[in-house]
């Protein structure tokens, strides 16, 4: 007797961005089955970011509408026809959808592809009941690890990719330039995972307190204090690496007054047009400048990480809404204040 497959479920409800502002919850139409080298999963925890928050604002030039959010992942897999050793297990989700054939795909830094595609930027998101996926986007979440844990392994990728870039040594003093999530898991992992001197800095009192708990000491929001105070911890000879996580032209710029000579600055943020630095100044400390975009191959290292305990998601995971209220979501972080980091959307 012929066993039939598992039921298909169906798609469920979406999270929809029909335009700047405008947030709806629809049904979906019912999901396919997965053909070759595909998944069908369901969500079970998804992230809002800054990229998110983009989009919502109408600020991102890489987004088009109506588009489906959601690239921070948490989701049970329901049917993996390539792959069944993950079927009925929860796993994270690589949201970047590589051409595979550019310069930086055949470098293996598919990250910063030429033609790269994201899951609910470029292409529609997984805040959905049911989403189609690449079974290879697929990695497998260990037993012991939470929910709210697992969450944040997408933007711990982001994170762990500049931390990277920018090489850091133990002992090494690095300045944190931008306490939201990506700002403090980078601090996360200087101070936990690089045993660095971490300095770091943000308009946000409260969060500066989050970046404490992380490990970091705080920097005076006043850049001549801050210069000042981080050239009194350092002997005169500053930071070694700068992470400039704000995307605002003033801290792009501020990063070359706090690098020291021959350090290094990684650019995460992401600023609104081009920015004026100081050329002078690179050039005479002879500094790296580097982009961060990403991550590359950044999963299962991040995975064994929030496994090993590196990351108190309570440290960063402020608010939880259902997927009905999604919108509202949005519009906490769009408002600014109320003490909002990490922002949760459930099934």
């Amino acid at each position: 007797m012929e066993i039939a497959p598992p039921p298909v479920p169906s798609a469920g409800r979406r999270v929809v961005l029909d335009r700047p502002g405008v947030v709806a919850v629809r049904d979906a139409d019912a999901a396919p089955p997965p053909g070759s080298g595909q998944a069908l999963v369901r969500l079970r925890l998804g992230g809002i970011c800054g990229s998110d928050l983009s989009a919502f604002r109408g600020t991102s030039p890489l987004v088009s509408y109506p588009r489906v959010l959601g690239h921070e992942l948490l989701v049970d897999v329901a049917r993996c026809p390539d792959r069944p050793d993950l079927e009925g297990r929860r796993a994270v989700v690589s949201p970047l959808l590589p051409c595979g054939a550019c310069r930086a795909c055949r470098r293996g830094r598919s990250n910063c592809c030429a033609d790269l595609r994201v899951m609910g930027v470029h292409t529609d998101g997984g805040l959905a009941g049911a989403t189609l996926v690449a079974a290879s986007q697929l990695h497998a979440v260990p037993d012991g690890v939470s929910d709210e844990t697992a969450v944040l392994a997408e933007p711990l990728t982001v994170a762990y990719h500049a931390v990277q870039r920018g090489a850091v040594d133990a002992g090494q003093v690095a300045v944190v330039l931008g306490a939201g999530a990506i700002g403090l898991l980078v601090a996360r992992l200087l101070v936990g995972a690089r045993g660095a001197r971490v300095w770091a800095t943000d308009v946000d009192p409260w969060r500066l307190q989050v970046a404490e708990r992380m490990g970091a000491h705080p920097l005076p929001g006043d850049p001549a204090a801050m210069l000042r105070t981080l050239a009194d911890a350092t002997r005169g000879e500053l930071a070694d690496v700068v992470f400039e996580a704000t995307g605002h032209p003033a801290c792009t710029r501020l990063a070359t007054d706090l690098v020291g000579h021959a350090g290094r600055i990684v650019l995460i943020g992401w600023n609104r047009g081009p920015t004026e630095v100081d050329t002078v100044a690179l050039m005479r400390k002879e500094v790296d400048l580097l982009g961060s975009r990403n991550s590359v191959d950044a999963f299962p290292p991040v995975l064994r990480l929030l496994e090993g305990g590196l990351v108190d998601p309570g440290a960063l995971i402020t608010h939880r809404f259902p997927m009905e209220e999604a919108g509202a979501a949005l519009r906490l972080l769009d408002a600014g204040g109320g003490r909002a980091l990490k922002v949760l959307i459930g099934a």
